[in-house]
């Protein structure tokens, strides 16, 4: 070999060192081209800033040119000139112009901020908006405003310029700024390059030490593989791998145990097969093949999910499965995580067994109340209406003792009842609340008017008064807060004694409350039982007042309501000193009160006498009772009920037929029409619901009579049922005589401005063979409840009066004095009918009727004379045969 040939290898070693600096001396020469690159683009953005700065500056500096120029020409502007006002004309548009493109201009963005200059060309542009409109009105409009034009004109001489000066300002800073962030931008571009540069050559050694350690990982992987397996093969769930088509890929030891198969028996079949139902396979076959072709799963990616599963022996079992769907190159497989949950359904089976028991027995609870309350109530109705009844008889000082004695403790078992009703619905949340507009004022005055006698009897003032201004109506359950505030007010009353008690409203429009306080001057509460009487059959200590009686669940209920009312209640109280209650409450204000519901459409059926509508409304107030005779149909399937309420219509002066149920109901009202039907809830055969819906719904004559519902059953769902069937009116027992008349006033009577009433044949004066002179019956009634010194007692004194009352009921007295005979009359009725004088009675009370309405002076009709001539011969037929008949009870 020659000197001048050399090894491959010696070639190498030379060269490498040519190589090196070689790359060297490209690295160094590439940063050194990003260096000048960037120098070069600083220059030339420098160049374009300038340029746009230029321009945009030059526009700010045309600004104060030209507001020269419209100054100058609004100077020169003279309204005889036409050629000076089109001179300021052009000059004010080209300004306007210049106006807006500053502040409409994108350049100029940073110029019209308030920080730089935006107060003074917001002041120069409302300038212009005012000024164009007089430019555009023409040199008429023009020519009279020239002065405070010009005045407005030179006021904008300082922000023109400052506009100019400060937008300069603001070019020159942001050119600067905009300057060194490029240059610095592109020596940090020349900083990443090299970085770059510099991690490739990183990355080459990087990769290589990723491959070793790659290498080192497989073996790690491959230990947690083992792993793994040996976890899943111990998991108490059942783990189930399949592949797309649903073929088991693993099957651990947990589903061997779950579903009696072996991993060799489940390895490569079907999940079908395996463990779905049969029921269930065609879904879950259809389910996979959706999957397959793009649709979206319905069990994996969705949690915990409940099925059906099955065991090798066919058996069917509630589980719950987890299924996670994952991609292993190019195929997709299921890991199911499965476990048994029998034993989990069966105590959560048990659960709601217990609570549908539970629910059970408080649906029962709830019906148990509604039904005692019915009972108690019912007896309760007879007791306390027959007390009514026996009120209006004759009575010595100990025996109406006795019947007030009775009375109180009847409307005090009454009140039990009531309040154990109100805790059972508010606390089963079946209490139905109403929100209608009221005025917050007329609650007090109604509570006032009600219990004014109850605390004079005590020594008590009891007025009301409005913390400030009240709005007119509001809008809530006024009946609700009625009974709250009556509590209340009843509890005052109680423990006061000769002081005072005050009802304050106020109104609260921030918050749209409405509150109602009730102060007194009573014995007050100690400060630890405030909170304490809020609580269920908690009452005050006796030793604070003997007097004090009560279950102790009137303020329970109160505050129930309130909160049933989103509202709230409390007191504030000393000892000695009184005590002052609280409610607040929601009652947003309405405009006015709500227009009262049409009256009913007019019957159809025959009016057989038309009855007068003036007694109904002379003075325009609401009426308590029927200014004549209706017939009306009782249907009640209690006896005593049934006997009390025929006896009140019958002394109210009205007829009646009686109805024991539903069926008895609808088979007399098919036979003639009544005025009103009087009807009992629970009844055998048919209840008053069914026997109302019958009647109706067909064409029979009282298909649109007025039915009213009287009932024990209180709750509101009774109401709805009875209101929904056609009943116009529901009230509850016990009722008493005012009460009924009442009824069956503010029913009957607004009808009677829209249509006749059905009178009974009554109206007309009866002949003496129509009704039998003396009914025994009745008599015997009274005998056996006053005893025969009583009996006796009364009968002479019906006697005697009745010479005297008789004596008054003349022609001349029926003509000069028609409304005083009638009330004569209807007085002497009262007496013969609880006597039992039927005849004397209905002569009465064909009087009444025709003379209640009859103006002074008139003649009264023939036959209404003629019944006046026939009493003195019918009262001495009953004087004759009471006196020769003995009352005996039956």
């Amino acid at each position: 070999m020659s000197d001048s040939s050399l090894s491959l290898p010696d070639t190498r070693q030379r060269l490498r060192p040519f190589l090196i600096a070689g790359l060297v001396v490209l690295f160094l020469g590439a940063v050194g081209a990003l260096y000048r690159y960037g120098v070069m683009v600083q220059s030339e953005i420098d160049n374009l800033a300038i340029a746009n700065s230029d321009s945009l500056q030059w526009t700010l500096a045309q600004l104060e040119v030209e507001y020269f120029h419209m100054d100058g020409a609004l100077v020169r502007a003279k309204p005889d000139a036409p050629e000076t006002i089109a001179e300021f004309s052009r000059s004010f548009d080209i300004f306007y112009s210049r106006v807006h493109t500053i502040l409409e201009g994108r350049g100029f963005t940073a110029i019209v901020t308030p920080e730089v200059a935006g107060t003074e060309i917001r002041r120069i542009d409302s300038f212009l908006h005012q000024a164009a409109t007089l430019v555009d009105a023409g040199p008429s409009a023009l020519g009279p405003a020239l002065p405070d034009l010009r005045r407005s004109a030179e006021a904008l001489e300082h922000d023109v310029r400052t506009v100019s000066l400060e937008g300069v300002r603001k070019f020159a800073e942001d050119a600067k700024q905009q300057r060194e962030q490029v240059f610095s931008s592109l020596m940090l571009l020349a900083s990443l390059t090299t970085a770059l540069l510099a991690a490739i050559t990183a990355g080459l050694v990087i990769t290589w030490s990723l491959w070793r350690f790659g290498m080192r990982q497989t073996g790690s992987l491959s230990a947690a593989k083992a792993r793994l397996e040996a976890v899943i093969g111990t998991s108490f769930d059942a783990v189930i791998v399949v592949d797309q088509d649903g073929l088991v890929l693993e099957f651990n030891g947990a589903a061997e145990r779950v579903f009696g198969y072996s991993r060799d028996e489940a390895m490569g079949r079907h999940l079908n097969e395996l463990i779905v139902p049969d029921n269930m396979k065609s879904a879950k076959l259809a389910g996979f093949k959706r999957y397959r072709t793009g649709g979206v799963p319905r069990i994996a990616g969705h949690g915990l999910i409940g099925l059906q599963a099955r065991r090798k022996d066919g058996s069917v079992f509630p589980a719950e499965i987890s299924v996670t769907a994952t991609r292993i190159g190019r195929k997709e497989i299921f890991v199911g995580y499965m476990r048994d949950i029998t034993d989990r359904v069966a105590a959560e089976k048990e659960l709601i067994d217990a609570r549908d028991a539970a629910m059970a027995g408080e649906q029962a609870q709830a019906e148990f109340v509604a039904v005692m309350s019915h009972e108690m109530r019912t007896p309760l109705n007879g007791l306390l209406g027959t007390l009514d009844l026996l009120r209006e008889t004759p009575l010595d000082e100990s025996q109406t003792a006795f019947l007030a004695s009775m009375q109180k403790a009847g409307e005090i078992l009454l009140t039990h009842v009531n309040n154990t009703l109100d805790v059972e619905r508010l606390d089963a949340g079946k209490l139905s609340l109403t929100r209608e507009p009221f005025a917050p004022m007329s609650v007090l005055d109604e509570i006032v008017q009600m219990q004014a006698a109850g605390a004079a009897a005590r020594g008590n003032a009891l007025k009301a008064r409005a913390e400030g201004k009240l709005p007119e109506f509001v809008e809530g359950d006024a009946m609700r807060i009625r009974q709250v505030l009556l509590n209340l007010v009843g509890n005052a009353i109680k423990f006061t004694r000769d002081g005072a008690i005050t009802l304050e409203a106020e109104y609260h429009r921030d918050q749209g409350l409405l509150e109602y306080r009730v102060i007194d001057t009573g014995i007050g509460i100690p400060a630890g039982e405030t909170e304490r009487i809020f609580d269920d059959f908690v009452t005050l200590d006796p030793e604070l007042s003997r007097e004090a009686t009560g279950s102790g669940l009137g303020l329970s209920i109160a505050r129930r309501l309130m909160r049933a009312m989103r509202g709230q209640i409390g007191v504030e109280s000393d000892v000695g000193q009184g005590s002052a209650f609280w409610i607040s409450l929601p009652a947003p204000v309405v405009l006015s009160r709500p227009a009262p519901a049409p009256a009913a459409p007019a019957s159809s059926a025959p009016v057989r006498a038309a009855a007068p509508a003036q007694p109904c409304n002379t003075d325009g107030a609401p009426p308590s009772r029927l200014p004549m005779s209706i017939d009306v149909l009782v249907v009640e399937d209690n006896d005593i009920n049934r006997v009390v309420m025929c006896e009140m219509l019958r002394r109210a002066g009205h007829t009646f037929e009686e109805a024991r149920d539903g069926v008895e109901a609808v088979e007399k009202a098919a036979e003639r029409r009544f005025d009103v039907v009087l009807i009992d809830l629970n009844m055998p055969r048919m209840n008053g619901v069914d026997a109302t819906e019958a009647i109706r719904s067909g064409t029979g004559p009282n298909c649109d009579t007025p039915f009213i519902a009287v009932t024990a059953n209180v709750l509101p769902e009774a109401r709805a049922r009875l209101e929904a069937a056609g009943v116009c009116r529901v009230i509850s027992k016990p009722i008493t005589r005012k009460l009924l008349d009442q009824v069956l006033a503010e029913e009957l009577c607004p009808r009677l401005r829209d249509r006749s009433l059905t009178l009974p044949p009554e109206t007309a004066p009866a002949s003496a063979a129509e009704h039998p002179l003396l009914d025994a019956d009745t008599r015997a009634e009274l005998a056996l409840s006053l005893g025969p010194e009583m009996m006796a007692l009364t009968l002479q004194r019906f006697l005697t009066e009745g010479e005297t009352m008789l004596a008054a009921l003349t022609r001349a007295s029926a003509q000069e004095k028609p409304a005083e005979t009638a009330a004569l009359a209807h007085k002497f009725a009262g007496s013969a009918a609880l006597l039992g004088a039927e005849r004397l009675y209905h002569r009465l009370k064909a009087i009444d009727l025709a003379l209640r309405t009859a103006s002074p002076g008139s003649v009264p009709e023939t036959t209404t004379l003629a019944v006046l001539d026939s009493l003195a011969t019918v009262w001495a037929e009953t004087c004759a045969s009471l006196s020769a008949t003995p009352a005996t009870a039956p």
